[in-house]
């Protein structure tokens, strides 16, 4: 005898042969998607937005450093590129190996469009070298080599005595110090020295200033304000030395 096979309630006659269609349809529309991106001109890049911000002091050299021609050149991202085939990781790995650039940042815009934001590193110190005068940041990095002095960013110059083997590392602890003090002191210093204890300023009356390596900014500022209170109240005759390397004191030597 032939079993009559029943459906069961509330499913549609011949539902379960048409399962396959909704899926397929999808894979359709997203094969359909991944082709225009890549075959039309839908998805590729319209315009790349350059964005330069340059510390003060660096205005005058950020043509040479981050024009937005080469910006775009050195993220290598064209126009006509494709937006799928992007990697702003890598661009911006890229951009930073720039010199005189600190950081940079790539995006994706609105309306098919790349957004780049550079940042050029802050002048710190500049030194002579080869009959140039190399500009550096806060870390020891050359920004710039200059025919001329750089208005406004203090020249540092080693210290009568110290080995040559010795000044590169001397100088990168240096930095750091002469980057925390203030527009004020700086102005009154007649030279930066770098010494194997690090930062070594010439005041006024010869009066010489040890600052050390400068890690910590804070404390550094800190000493300057101690500093600062020792020559107004205290002032030590002309060709003293005040060490300030140690925080929270200030020794006066003769």
């Amino acid at each position: 005898m032939r079993r009559r096979v029943v459906p069961e309630p509330g499913a549609p006659r011949g539902a379960r042969r048409w399962w396959w269609v909704l899926p397929l349809l999808l894979a359709v529309l997203v094969a359909g998607g991944l082709w225009l991106a890549h075959r039309t001109d839908l998805w590729t890049v319209r315009a790349v937005e350059v964005e330069v911000e340059a510390p003060e002091g660096a205005a005058g050299w950020r043509e040479q450093l981050a024009s937005p021609k080469k910006v775009r050149e050195q993220a290598g991202i064209g126009l006509g590129d494709r937006v799928v085939e992007l990697d702003p990781g890598a661009a911006k790995r890229r951009l930073e190996e720039l010199p005189g650039v600190r950081s940079a940042e790539v995006g994706r815009g609105w309306s098919r469009t790349v957004e780049v934001r550079v940042v050029l590193s802050e002048p710190v110190a500049q030194v002579e070298r080869d009959g140039a005068w190399r500009v550096l940041d806060v870390s020891g990095r050359r920004i710039i080599d200059l025919d001329e002095r750089a208005a406004g960013t203090p020249v540092i110059e080693p210290a009568p005595g110290l080995p040559e083997r010795e000044y590169r590392s001397a100088l990168r602890r240096a930095l750091p110090a002469l980057r925390a003090l203030s527009g004020e002191t700086r102005e009154q210093v007649r030279e930066f020295r770098v010494s194997e204890s690090g930062l070594i300023t010439l005041l006024p009356d010869s009066h010489v200033v040890i600052w050390g390596d400068g890690v910590d900014a804070d404390a550094v500022r800190e000493q300057e304000k101690s500093v600062r209170a020792v020559l107004e109240e205290q002032p030590p005759e002309p060709g003293a030395t005040l060490d300030a390397s140690q925080p929270g004191q200030v020794v006066v030597r003769p």
